[in-house]
């Protein structure tokens, strides 16, 4: 009987790893694999894939010394940490083996996601720097959205504020370089939306 119970487990735990990357097209573009790890833990409730490939896009941006691409790393796996996919079914499985980055655990996990916020925001003030040096306000403008967005996540509406009122700048900076240009997304539409949640004046 017991053995059998084993068996039974073992198989579970087997189908469970096996399936983990199911449906995962393969790519070694890190921003794709952001903007699936997202897909996964935000729509489809599979934080443990997406816990992977989120940690690979770091060590591509890390090799690659890409500070842009650090701080979106940065603030998609703490996006992770404080998502429902992890305090859902998968809540067991976090409390008894953890995350891949071993100083979380599911106890801590949102104090380390507001020090991945924080690190997330280190890295886009070196990708800032760098961008405005080069006058690359297309990038500068997603930038600055995502140093908003990681402030806000901190509880700094000042910053945010700030931040978002940048990125509109570096949009109309981009905007009157380039009169061609077609920014993907409606970027006004989306700070105001945003401003006016936060309550900026």
């Amino acid at each position: 009987m017991c053995k059998t119970r084993f068996l039974i487990c073992l198989c579970s735990l087997l189908l469970l790893v096996g399936c983990a990357g199911v449906g995962i097209v393969a790519t070694s573009d890190p921003l794709t694999k952001l903007n699936d790890a997202e897909d996964l833990f935000m729509r489809q409730d599979r934080p443990l894939p997406a816990e992977q490939l989120i940690r690979e896009a770091m060590a591509i941006y890390h090799e690659r010394d890409d500070p842009q691409g650090l701080g979106h790393a940065h603030r998609e796996y703490a996006d992770l940490l404080r998502s429902q996919s992890i305090t859902g079914k998968w809540q067991n499985h976090y409390r008894a083996n953890g995350f891949l980055d071993k100083s979380v655990t599911f106890e801590n996990r949102i104090a380390k996601s507001s020090e991945f916020y924080s690190k997330a925001l280190e890295y886009y003030a070196r990708a800032e720097t760098k961008l405005r040096e080069a006058n690359r306000f297309d990038s500068l403008t997603n930038v600055y959205i995502n140093m908003a967005l990681s402030s806000s996540q901190l509880d700094d509406r000042v910053k945010a504020c700030a931040f978002y009122n940048k990125g509109l700048e570096a949009y109309a900076e981009n905007i009157r370089r380039n009169p061609g240009a077609k920014p993907q997304g409606a970027v006004p539409e989306f700070v105001g939306s945003q401003k006016k949640r936060l309550g900026c004046a």
